[in-house]
């Protein structure tokens, strides 16, 4: 049988944010991020389809999760076929 791993569109969705879900000291980044990860095993990672993020902000998202959470990660604009912003591509590739 299929395990079915249930989680959101991302840990800084307006509507979270605004809901009150997350408790009082759990306001920032990283603390919202380990919250949201005591709550469910899966977040989609929606960031990475308007900007590739760096090596340390990856890393920071697999510090403040616990061994086995997963990160749905949405595709870079520019994979998906859709309009991609040259800002968003990293300065070394906007050339080409």
């Amino acid at each position: 049988m299929a395990n079915i791993l249930i989680g959101t569109c991302g840990w800084t969705d307006r509507a979270l944010l605004t809901s009150g879900w997350y408790p009082p000291g759990h306001r920032d980044t990283e603390g919202r991020l380990r919250h949201y990860a005591t709550r469910f095993p899966l977040v989609e990672a929606d960031s990475p389809y308007y900007a590739l993020p760096t090596a340390r902000t990856t890393t920071h998202w697999a510090e403040r999760t616990p061994d086995g959470f997963r990160f749905d990660v949405k595709a870079h604009s520019l994979l998906t076929g859709h309009p991609t912003r040259l800002s968003a591509l990293p300065e070394d590739l906007r050339e080409h």
